[in-house]
């Protein structure tokens, strides 16, 4: 049964397999219920300070002397039957069967390096994190493993055996010896796992002068981390190891000797120095001393109190019949410190009354100041206006001369034209005309009255002939009057077809503008979208590249800033459009702190910009960069948010010098906004009305801008932001805000096309009709050579028909009837050239009213250029003035600041003078409302008033007050010691007694354990073992039953029990009771390495295998230990294939190391 339980690790609260970790969690809280003990004891009403009463002494309190004679004798121990713990010890077994414990990721050793170490010229061991056999002959070195190991988790050569120092441990003809052990460090119980991850390296170096160094070295990279033993310490502290504790490491030596002796009483400190118990009674034994001492020094300050006592009654009953005196001269005393202060007090008061006036003046310096600042800034603002204003009024009058001389011309033109338009000619051939038709009406008269006299058949023939004569040229007459007309509709029609040409254009470059607008809006929609994945974009496109190669470039002075739009963030996007408009060109530029770094920056932007680099300001040219110093100046002052939104107010800048670069060059503290420009109006009558401002600049959300003062106002509209969106709110929104835009793009450039298509059939049929215009007239002119033909024909047959005078009178008629036609063809040219003439004065008065409306334009944008200089002139003049009165107004502030600074440095010296003096002779201030006059009189009174009563009484006072004042002093410090040595003292006790009493139960549980285990192991050998503990007189007794049987000569078998100490036992029972002890005592103790020299030296086959079994077992169950068992022999007869398990073989020695 015993056997069986042995294999099942025990789940109570003290089994082997219990971690350091909640071992240390109930130590915390052990300390922590002592501690909220300790500070109720102090918090028990009682005041440790010294009364302030100097009259009254504090009461002594009762001294409550230490019995810790008693302290640990409190506990009784509870007596529990070896069997009844046999068998809760199996039943724990039984819960938890089959049970394997946790392999330790933290404190177990995972390698170790010996170089030059005892026998070892150079050795490296692996270990597993459970069992390991260090297998080899004698001489091999197996001990030295187990002596490094203690060495360099700081172990003493002495303990070890092997040395009477460090250096008797270095290996002979070598000058050092190094020891490097790795260990484990992963895991919840790691130690600093973010420096020693996953594992430690220890590395100690001997040296032959006996010193001794630590490295510690993190396997991650290699690193040392520490070199000083504290860090050891630390580590050991962490995983529970207590490297001088013979359960940790049993050397040979110790092993061999561990049961030879019987003394029960180097058995039991075996016991308590195994378990560290030793070492926290060491503690509490040096603690109860130091409670003896403060018991010996309270007793010697109680004998000291009834002399004090006495003394101080003594000096009272003197200082009673001295009492009117002492009040006097207490007050004397006092009228004597209020002297001392008085006067210092009233040169402070001084002091402080020019130091206000310094400030007063500085505060009043720095206004003056920061308004000078405003007004030369402000100056310096008007003069670029006024030079810009120059210009403009400059550019005007020379763009007015071309005009001018335009009109001029045409007006010349106009009067050549009208002068060479020859009316008196025209007047004079149409009275030639009217004369020779006059002379023709009378000669055709009297060829008429002629015919009338000829016979019937000439007559008939003759009036055929007249007749065709008259047909011909009445149809002359007639071609020749539509030839002009004719060409007058071609004229018409081709001024028309003109016309109707530029309505085609017209409509063409409005088309053209659309297309412009819609790729414009495309560009738009593009950059959107670019800019949902990178923001750069919004100032630029291609400007990634731009900024790379910034990024390479080696700057002078530091690198460029910007784009500065990067920087700034749009809190109201309904100011979005006027504020891209005033501010975007310069969100889309850089800054540098340096000219040369300028210069680089502009190259750059110049080289990408032939390469694809498009600045988001819309101009495909580069960017501003702008020069600033990096000054982050005060602006403060001129904000004027307060006031009303300014372009800073619906800005988020996150650049100082961003805005400081914005506050420079568009004064955003001090530029207002406003919805609309009736808004910004109300706003500025407002402001100029109440006085709050002089000059005020407002720009409305409509594209309006609003300046001026209360006498002079400029207005006007602002340009619109041709560049990409640098605000956005939603992306999305604003992209498909873009696609309607372009949507709407789109179908008015449709509705353009059909505009187009019209006006182009309307010169189509303009042409058709110019050419069928063209075919009349040319149709005209070919008709008047036949009719001419005809009628020469017919004027022949007249002629032939006619008599002499008739001939004669038809002769004339002929030439008059030429003449008439040359003068209407002469008089139709006139006509002809007035009429082409009249076109081009129409033509010259178009142009002169043209280029009058031209000039008539710049008239007004003239006067008003002329009105704005006017103003900013007189604006100059106005600030200029104000300038000059802040600066001398400044000037006298200075004057009165430094006649206030040297008062004030006159009397800080005399301040300075009457401290040392006042101190000397009153340490602590003294304040009084009364004067130093008033403070010289009193004294004068008492001073008097004390040597009359002096000299009544006989007695010096002023020296009884001081000694009765030490006296008591005195006295109420020894009280105020004792009690708080009292309270200390009972502190101190109880604290003792709780850690007494916890102790001795840690004892008791860990002797249980202890015993139960042992038992448990014994049996199974079949021996009957127990551990006997008397605590009281510090004994351990070990007592292992047996029973032997022996045949008489009959045959009968007798049975005898014997009873056997340590001393009395075998050489085999001895090494299994020794194996039995400690595998019972490593269960009790948290340390997470067991190492065991020679565990089996006297050890048979069978007990040997036992042995080795229960302690694979332990260790397979153990939770988190880790073993290293030493043994000279081989591993025959032991199954060590386990997993956990691992046979380290060291190789025989060789001698001749």
């Amino acid at each position: 049964m015993a056997r069986a339980a042995a294999k099942r690790p025990s789940p109570s609260q003290e089994t082997d397999g219990e971690s350091s970790q909640n071992a240390r969690a109930r130590e915390i809280k052990r300390v922590k219920r002592e501690t909220i003990t300790e500070r109720t004891e102090f918090e028990d009403g009682s005041s440790p300070e010294p009364s302030s009463d100097e009259d009254s002494l504090p009461d002594l309190e009762d001294a409550a002397m230490s019995d810790d004679e008693d302290d640990g004798e409190d506990y009784e121990e509870p007596a529990y039957k070896d069997d009844i713990l046999v068998k809760a010890y199996e039943a724990s077994k039984q819960r938890q069967k089959g049970y394997i414990g946790a392999t330790s990721k933290a404190g177990v050793l995972k390698s170790m390096n010996l170089v030059d170490f005892m026998c070892h010229r150079h050795l490296s061991v692996d270990f597993e994190p459970k069992m390991n056999f260090l297998v080899g002959h004698n001489g091999s070195g197996k001990s030295a493993l187990l002596t490094a190991i203690a060495v360099a988790l700081g172990g003493k050569a002495m303990t070890t055996g092997r040395g009477q120092g460090l250096k008797d441990l270095i290996r002979k003809g070598a000058d050092k010896a190094v020891i490097t052990v790795v260990m484990a460090n992963s895991g919840p119980e790691a130690f600093k796992p973010d420096i020693y991850d996953p594992h430690i390296i220890i590395e100690r170096t001997i040296s032959l002068n006996g010193s001794s160094g630590y490295k510690f070295r993190a396997t991650r990279d290699g690193r040392t981390v520490a070199n000083k033993r504290a860090e050891l310490t630390a580590i050991c502290e962490n995983f529970s190891i207590n490297i001088d504790s013979p359960l940790t490491i049993l050397t040979q030596d110790q092993a061999r000797s561990f049961l030879q002796s019987s003394d029960p009483h180097k058995m039991y400190k075996f016991f308590l120095n195994g378990t560290q118990l030793s070492s926290l009674l060491e503690t509490y034994e040096s603690s109860t001393q130091n409670i003896r001492q403060i018991e010996n020094f309270v007793k010697r300050q109680l004998d000291a109190i009834p002399d004090l006592k006495e003394k101080v009654e003594t000096l009272n009953r003197k200082l009673v019949a001295s009492e009117a005196v002492v009040k006097q001269k207490l007050k004397y005393k006092k009228v004597l410190n209020a002297m001392a202060w008085a006067y210092v007090t009233e040169k402070e008061n001084e002091r402080g009354r020019y130091e206000n006036i310094v400030r007063e003046n500085d505060e009043k310096i720095d206004q003056a100041q920061t308004e000078i600042h405003i007004r030369e800034k402000t100056i310096i603002q008007l003069a670029d206006k006024i030079r810009e204003t120059e210009k403009d009024i400059t550019n005007l009058d020379q763009s007015r001369k071309p005009l001018q001389k335009a009109v001029q011309d045409a007006k010349d033109k106009v009067k050549n034209e009208k002068r060479d338009l020859n009316e008196a000619d025209i007047t004079a051939i149409k009275e030639d005309i009217d004369a020779e038709k006059g002379g023709l009406k009378i000669l055709q008269g009297k060829i008429d009255a002629k015919l009338r006299m000829n016979v019937d058949t000439q007559k008939s023939e003759h009036a055929k002939a007249v007749g065709d004569r008259t047909k011909y040229e009445e149809l002359i007459a007639k071609l020749r009057k539509e030839k002009p007309r004719r060409q007058q509709q071609y004229v018409e029609k081709s001024a028309d077809l003109k016309a109707a040409k530029r309505d085609v254009q017209e409509v063409q470059y409005r088309i053209d503008q659309q297309n412009s607008t819609a790729r414009g809006i495309q560009d738009k929609i593009n950059n959107l979208e670019t800019q949902s994945v990178n923001r750069l974009s919004a100032f630029g496109q291609g400007l990634d590249n731009v900024m790379r190669d910034i990024q390479r470039t080696k700057w002078r002075h530091s690198p460029p800033l910007g784009p500065l739009g990067m920087f700034v963030k749009l809190d109201d996007m309904g100011y979005r459009d006027i504020i891209q408009t005033i501010l975007g060109q310069t969100l889309c530029s850089f800054a540098v702190q340096d000219n040369h770094d300028r210069s680089t920056l502009i190259q750059i932007l110049q080289r990408h910009l032939r390469s694809g680099y498009r600045p988001g300001t819309g101009i495909n040219q580069v960017p501003p960069v702008l020069l600033h110093h990096g000054d982050v100046f005060d602006f403060t002052r001129g904000d004027l948010s307060h006031l009303g939104p300014t372009f800073l107010s619906k800005l988020t800048v996150e650049n100082e010098h961003v805005l400081r670069l914005l506050v420079t060059l568009h004064q955003v503290e001090r530029t207002f906004l406003a919805r609309t420009v009736t808004e910004a109006n109300n706003e500025m009558k407002k402001m100029h009305n109440s006085r709050t401002l002089d000059n005020v600049r407002f720009f409305s959300a409509d594209f309006q801008q609003l300046s001026g003062t209360i006498s002079s106002k400029q207005s006007g509209p602002t340009g619109q932001w041709r560049g990409f969106t640098l605000f956005t709110r939603d992306l999305k929104d604003e992209v498909q805000r873009a696609r309607n835009e372009l949507y709407a793009c789109n179908a008015d450039e449709q509705k353009l096309g059909q505009e187009k298509q019209a006006a182009l059939a309307k010169v189509s049929n303009l042409e058709s009709e110019l050419l069928e215009i063209s075919k009349q007239v040319d149709k005209v002119s070919k008709g008047i050579a036949p009719a001419e033909a005809k009628l020469d024909e017919t004027r022949r047959k007249l002629a032939e028909m006619s008599s002499t005078e008739m001939e004669n009178w038809e002769a004339d008629r002929e030439d008059r009837m030429r003449k008439i036609q040359a003068k209407e063809d002469q008089l139709q040219g006139f006509l002809e050239d007035k009429r082409k003439r009249l076109e081009k004065v129409e033509e010259y008065n178009e142009a002169i009213l043209a280029r009058q409306r031209d000039l008539d334009a710049h008239a007004p944008e003239r006067q008003k250029q002329a009105k704005t200089m006017t103003t900013l002139v007189q604006q100059r003049a106005e600030v200029d003035i104000k300038k000059k009165h802040y600066e001398k107004s400044m000037n006298l502030y200075q004057e009165r600041k430094n006649a206030a600074a040297a008062q004030v440095v006159e009397y800080q010296e005399q301040v300075d003078l009457w401290i040392p003096k006042a101190q000397n002779f009153c340490a602590t201030r003294v304040y009084s409302e009364k004067t130093s006059d008033q403070l010289t009189q009193e004294k004068n009174v008492l001073d008097a008033s004390i040597k009359d009563a002096e000299q009544q009484l006989g007695v010096d006072t002023e020296h009884l007050a001081s000694e009765i004042v030490k006296a008591k002093a005195l006295l109420r410090e020894v009280v105020e010691s004792i009690n708080k040595m009292n309270r200390l003292q009972r502190i101190f006790n109880q604290a003792i007694k709780t850690r007494r009493l916890w102790w001795a139960e840690t004892r008791s549980h860990t002797a249980i354990r202890a015993k139960t285990a042992f038992v448990v192991f014994e049996n199974l050998r079949d021996m009957d073992g127990r551990l006997d503990f008397d605590h009281v007189k510090e004994r351990l007794s070990l007592i292992v039953h047996s029973t032997t049987r022996t045949e008489n000569e009959e045959g009968e078998s007798t049975q005898r029990s014997h009873y056997k100490t340590a001393k009395n036992l075998s050489g085999g029972e001895r090494s299994f009771s020794t194996v039995s002890l400690l595998l019972a005592l490593w269960s009790t103790v948290p340390c997470p390495i067991r190492a065991l020299d020679e565990w089996d030296v006297f050890l048979d086959a069978a007990n040997r295998k036992v042995a080795a079994k229960s302690l694979m077992d332990g260790a397979r169950e153990s939770d988190g230990k880790q073993f290293v068992l030493i043994t000279p022999q081989d591993m025959s007869g032991i199954e060590v294939n386990g997993p956990d398990t691992k046979v380290i073989r060291l190789a025989d020695p060789n001698r001749n190391q």
